[in-house]
């Protein structure tokens, strides 16, 4: 009698286990845009969109993502620490995965027309990064690949920019430095995983050779 509750326990918890990880979103490389795109085939939809209706690169785009909230919904800004130990509130607003802040995606909302566009939704916040760099991009001069100063100035805001106050910040510029390269990197997964460009195609041709007037073997 035990042995068979003992069996009827174990399936229940194989069931259970098959249950939970079946609801588990799929797992990725977050340094492999390949690999992301393969597991998250709608936000390799997502993140096109974005690039064609902002004009940034979408490796761009994921860069930012990637170094902001590492693919993670519900990203917060770390908590306050006071004697090094006690939590206290958080450093900013900053929420999901593009880590915007409350006043900014607001002002995206507004800006754009998306009034029910939410910051843990993948396809709200991946277009919300575009229209940053891309306002970026055009008020500033900035380079659509220069993943560098692009980041600065995501994370720093146009006045903070301006008035370079990510010199005093090593830790910052360092972090501005591997969104580059990791921008470089998800470029060159992406000549390889990504859409084949759509090729002409070649017209049949058909040569008839003729002998005379008349076709061969005639």
């Amino acid at each position: 009698m035990g042995a068979m509750i003992r069996l009827q326990n174990t399936f229940l918890f194989a069931v259970i286990f098959a249950l939970l990880s079946g609801c588990e979103a799929p797992r990725f490389d977050a340094g492999n845009l390949c690999s992301i795109y393969q597991a998250r085939p709608e936000w390799a939809v997502a993140t096109a969109a974005a690039e064609e209706r902002w004009g940034v690169p979408q490796e761009m785009m994921m860069a930012v993502m990637r170094h902001e909230s590492n693919f993670d919904g519900e990203a917060q800004a770390p908590r306050k620490r006071y004697l090094g130990v006690i939590p206290g509130g958080r450093l900013s607003s900053a929420y999901g995965y593009a880590q915007a802040l409350d006043a900014t995606w607001e002002e995206y909302q507004q800006r754009t027309g998306s009034p029910d566009a939410e910051r843990d939704e993948f396809a709200d916040a991946i277009d919300f990064v575009g229209w940053y760099l891309n306002r970026a991009r055009r008020s500033l001069q900035i380079g659509r690949q220069d993943g560098y100063h692009l980041y600065l100035i995501y994370h720093e805001g146009h006045r903070g920019f301006l008035r370079k106050d990510y010199e005093k910040n090593p830790r910052l510029m360092a972090v501005a430095k591997r969104v580059d390269e990791t921008r470089r990197r998800y470029r060159g997964q992406l000549r390889k995983c990504g859409p084949e460009e759509k090729k002409p195609k070649r017209e049949k041709r058909f040569s008839l050779k003729i002998n005379e007037g008349k076709l061969e073997g005639d």
